[in-house]
C-alpha cells in the first residue's frame, strides 16, 4: 500500500508539471509592455484621512496650468476608472498563465448485481486522475493575448489622460481668455467713461451738439453690458475648468498665464515625425499585434488536445490491485476550427486598414490644424505689432483733436469702435492660437516648446508633402 501511494502522489506530480513542450520558453519571450511616450505632467502625492480615503485636492487664490492639470490627473473619476481595466488586463493574464486542473474520479463497478455481485464482495474499485495537456501551444497564445489585451488596456489609459491634458488645457485657456476679456471690457469702459466725459463738458460748453452726448451715452451702456456678459462667461468658463478635476465649484480666484506668449509654429514636416507619439497610432499596432495572435490561437485550436490519465484499481475477491494508464485525444475529422481561422483572418486584415485609416487621418487632421495654427499665428503677430499700435495712435489723435475742436464726435466715436474691434479680434486670435496648439499637442502627445527645441538641436531633412 505504502508503494501505491508513492506511485500515484509522483503520478499526480507529474501530471500536474506537465504542459506543453516550450511554452515556458515561449512566455519567457514575450515583449514587455511599452513604455508611455507622451510628456504627461507629474502630480503631487495625495493625501489620505485616518480612514485610508483619499482627499481631494483644492487651489485657492491664483491657479497655474500645471496645477490644473496635477488635480485633473489625480482626480478625474473617468481616469480612475482606466486604471480599474489595467487591473482587469492583468488578471486576466494572471488567469491565461495557467494550466488546466487535473480530475479526480472514483468509480465502482460489479456491484448490486446477482448472485456473488449482489454485495461489495466482487466489487472493483477504481481511482483515477486525468490531466489535459495542450497542444499546438494553445496556452502561449493564450497568454500572449491576455499580454497584449493588457498593453491596449495602457494605451487606453495614456490616450485617456493625454485627452484629459488637452480637454483641462482647452478649459484653462478659455478661463484665461475669459479673463482677458473680463479685463479688456473693463478697460474699454474706462475708456467710454472718458470719452463720455469729455463730450458732456464740451455740450456743458456749447461745444458739442446733445446728440454726441446720447451718443456717448449708448456706447458706455453698451460697455457696461458687454462688462456685466464677460465677467458672467467667465465664472462658467470657471465652473467648466473645475469640472476637469470633478469639483462643482471652483476653489481659485484667478488663473496666473498670459495669452500674449505665442511663437513660431515648427513646420508640418517636423510635427509628422512626432505623430508617432499619438497613442491612437501605437493603439492600433498594438490591436493589429492581437489579432495575430487571435490568428494563432485560432490554429492552434485546430491541434487536438490529449488527456492524460492514470490510476489504480482494487479487486476485493482477490484483494489485490492493479495500476491503470491511459491517453486519449478528439480526431480532427469533421471539426478542424477552419471557420475561427478565416474569421481571425478577416480580422487581421480590418485591423490592418484600420491602423491605415487612422494613420491617413491623424495626416489630415494634422495638416488642418497647422495651417489653422498658422493662420492664427500670423493674425496676432501682425494685429500686436502693426495694426493694435497705428489704431491706438488714431485713436489718441483723433481724441486729441476732438477736445482741440479739430474732429467732429462721430470720427472719435468711429476711431473708438475701431479700437476695440482690433482689441478683440487681437484677444480672439490669441484664443485661438493656444486652441490649435492644444490640438496639435494632443496629436503629437509632446509639447510645441519640445518640439521647436529638439528640432534646432537634430534638424530634419524631410521636406514637407505637398
Amino acid at each position: 500500500m505504502t508503494t501505491i501511494k508513492y506511485t500515484l502522489i509522483a503520478l499526480l506530480l507529474l501530471l500536474l508539471c506537465h504542459g506543453p513542450v516550450g511554452a515556458a520558453d515561449e512566455h519567457s519571450n514575450l515583449p514587455e509592455k511599452r513604455q508611455l511616450r507622451t510628456e504627461l505632467p507629474s502630480v503631487a502625492p495625495a493625501t489620505e484621512n485616518n480612514d485610508g480615503e483619499i482627499l481631494p485636492l483644492t487651489k485657492t487664490g491664483t491657479l497655474t496650468l500645471f496645477e490644473a492639470l496635477s488635480l485633473t490627473l489625480k482626480q478625474n473619476p473617468e481616469l480612475q476608472a482606466f486604471a480599474w481595466q489595467i487591473e482587469a488586463r492583468q488578471g486576466e493574464l494572471q488567469q491565461a498563465d495557467l494550466l488546466p486542473n487535473p480530475e479526480l474520479g472514483i468509480g465502482v463497478e460489479n456491484i448490486l448485481g446477482k448472485d456473488d455481485r449482489s454485495s461489495f464482495d466482487a466489487a472493483e474499485t477504481t481511482l483515477e486522475i486525468t490531466q489535459l495537456i495542450e497542444l499546438g501551444g494553445k496556452r502561449t497564445q493564450r497568454t500572449k493575448i491576455a499580454k497584449l489585451k493588457q498593453e491596449l488596456a495602457d494605451w487606453n489609459l495614456e490616450s485617456a489622460r493625454l485627452d484629459s491634458i488637452a480637454s483641462t488645457s482647452k478649459a484653462f485657456f478659455v478661463t484665461l481668455s475669459g479673463q482677458a476679456r473680463v479685463k479688456l471690457a473693463r478697460e474699454n469702459l474706462q475708456l467710454s467713461e472718458k470719452v463720455y466725459d469729455t463730450v458732456k463738458h464740451r455740450v456743458e460748453a456749447g461745444k458739442a451738439s446733445p446728440i454726441a452726448e446720447n451718443q456717448a451715452r449708448t456706447t458706455l451702456s453698451q460697455n457696461r453690458i458687454t462688462l456685466k456678459k464677460e465677467s458672467r462667461k467667465l465664472t462658467a468658463s470657471r465652473r467648466q475648468l473645475a469640472a476637469c478635476w470633478g469639483s462643482d465649484n471652483p476653489h481659485f480666484n484667478s488663473l496666473a498665464g498670459s495669452l500674449e506668449t505665442i511663437s513660431e509654429p515648427p513646420s508640418l514636416a517636423v510635427l509628422n515625425q512626432r505623430l508617432t507619439n499619438n497613442p491612437a497610432i501605437a493603439r492600433q499596432a498594438a490591436e493589429l499585434d492581437l489579432q495575430a495572435r487571435h490568428l494563432d490561437l485560432a490554429k492552434a485550436h485546430g491541434v487536438p488536445d490529449m488527456t492524460l490519465g492514470g490510476g489504480i484499481k482494487r479487486h476485493e475477491e482477490s484483494d489485490d490491485y492493479s495500476f491503470l494508464f491511459g491517453v486519449s485525444f478528439s480526431l480532427p475529422v469533421f471539426d478542424r476550427n477552419s471557420g475561427a481561422i478565416r474569421s481571425a483572418q478577416a480580422e487581421t486584415v480590418i485591423s490592418r486598414k484600420r491602423k491605415l485609416a487612422t494613420e491617413i487621418k491623424l495626416q489630415t487632421d494634422l495638416r488642418e490644424e497647422h495651417e489653422l495654427l498658422l493662420a492664427a499665428y500670423e493674425e496676432a503677430d501682425a494685429l500686436r505689432s502693426d495694426i493694435l499700435p497705428a489704431a491706438e495712435e488714431n485713436f489718441s489723435a483723433i481724441d486729441y483733436g476732438y477736445r482741440q475742436g479739430q474732429f467732429r464726435f462721430l470720427e472719435v466715436l468711429e476711431a473708438q469702435k475701431t479700437l476695440f474691434a482690433i482689441r478683440e479680434q487681437l484677444l480672439e486670435s490669441f484664443t485661438e492660437f493656444h486652441a490649435q496648439r492644444l490640438n496639435i499637442e494632443q496629436l503629437t502627445g509632446q509639447q510645441l516648446a519640445a518640439i521647436d527645441a529638439s528640432s534646432l538641436v537634430n534638424p530634419t531633412s524631410t521636406t514637407e508633402d505637398k
